[in-house]
């Protein structure tokens, strides 16, 4: 079988130093380098974004190495984004035309030639991918993973079509992703979509003594802790959960992450970001995982919690089916307040459920890392290199 020594990944964002965004997509590229593929990373940055929130604009070419000491090409050409809605004129296929533009550019003063492409969601990078498979007559993949479509329906559906029915494989984080994207008819053929649910590193979220990682923290042994990591957003339910907190005796909580939304409820240990590299220790001083998140492609933070071996509490709908069971997980309705306060409860009295859980959550966990799911990823890639679409 034809191998992969090059692959071209197209991003919408990268982390930086000042920015830890699209971790995920960096931790499944590093595994892709690791299996000897040389990765470069085409991540345009919006000038536009930059005067709006004004934060620290990246570097224009960096590299990243990873933890087996190969190195990932990242560039990061500048151009302009719009408002998807400018004075009542949908602007996306503008900022996409200028988007598209840049990783062109790019990639021609690169003067490489890729095995694939690849980008990552469908605004933007997917659709990118697609048309620049076509121009290099090689395959294009995309990964789907978005939690909501409404992150692409911007674009008109011809407009859609037109581009992801160009790529040879479709990567879907989850089962409930897949059905979504053939409900919305923009897919010819449903063959070239696999899923993949997505997986962590284990070398950087596993178990550990939890009153070891307490002492770290300065955390009371007797306090029974709740753990949230996650967009300070109305979507991942930070809001909801802080009012359950509120009505619960004795319930610690430990919410990890940033957002517009200011966290307010007793029993704060800890509210904002944390390092990456310590987010394992927060987890393991916790008792439980809560999320009561209304939409997900797939969550790689209910993942991490698991492989730290803590139950999870969190929603009832069908993207978690991959990934939670009533082994591991109870869960609810995540706009019930009174469901979520008696599932943290029933865990917070059953210490022997909880014990059963956290057990579960480990083994399920196991099956979810980031090497074996760039390994399948890079094999369904590898089936597809002489993938020719039909006329």
């Amino acid at each position: 079988m034809k191998k992969i020594r090059t692959l071209l990944i197209i991003s919408s964002g990268y982390p930086y130093k000042d920015n830890p965004e699209y971790t995920f997509v960096d931790q499944l590229v590093s595994e892709f380098a690791n299996h000897e593929i040389r990765c470069i990373v085409i991540a345009p940055y919006s000038i536009s974004k930059r005067i709006i929130r004004k934060n620290t604009p990246p570097p224009v070419k960096s590299q990243r190495e990873t933890i087996s000491g190969k190195m990932i090409e990242v560039y990061r050409p500048r151009y302009v984004s719009f408002s998807s809605n400018l004075f009542s004129i949908n602007t996306s296929v503008l900022t996409y035309n200028n988007f598209k533009r840049a990783v062109l550019k790019e990639l021609r003063s690169l003067n490489v030639e890729p095995d694939a492409v690849y980008g990552h969601f469908i605004a933007m990078s997917g659709m990118c991918a697609a048309d620049i498979g076509e121009l290099l007559n090689v395959p294009s993949f995309l990964a789907y993973g978005e939690s909501s479509v409404q992150n692409f329906l911007n674009f008109n559906s011809p407009f859609l079509r037109s581009k992801l029915n160009k790529l040879a494989g479709i990567i879907s984080v989850s089962t409930e992703n897949k059905r979504e994207l053939l409900e919305l008819g923009l897919i010819d053929n449903p063959d070239i979509i696999e899923v993949f649910p997505n997986g962590i590193d284990p070398r950087k979220f596993y178990k550990v003594d939890k009153q070891e990682a307490r002492n770290k923290l300065g955390i009371c042994e007797e306090k029974f802790v709740v753990a949230f990591v996650g967009g300070f957003i109305e979507r991942k339910g930070i809001g909801v959960l802080c009012e359950v907190i509120g009505n619960l005796q004795d319930v610690y909580a430990l919410l990890i992450g940033r957002g517009p939304i200011e966290p307010s409820c007793k029993n704060l240990l800890h509210q904002g970001p944390v390092n990456n590299e310590d987010l394992y220790l927060y987890l393991n001083a916790a008792d439980i995982f809560v999320l009561p998140t209304l939409a997900e492609g797939c969550c790689n933070a209910i993942i991490e919690a698991m492989a730290c071996g803590l139950p999870i509490v969190s929603s009832d709908k069908e993207f978690n089916d991959d990934i939670l069971s009533e082994k591991n997980s109870i869960r609810v309705d995540s706009k019930n307040t009174k469901k979520i306060q008696e599932a943290i409860n029933t865990l917070k009295v059953n210490n022997k459920l909880r014990k059963e859980m956290s057990a579960e959550a480990l083994k399920s966990a196991a099956h979810l890392n980031i090497e074996t799911r760039a390994k399948m990823i890079i094999s369904f890639m590898e089936t597809k290199l002489n993938y020719k679409k039909e006329e």
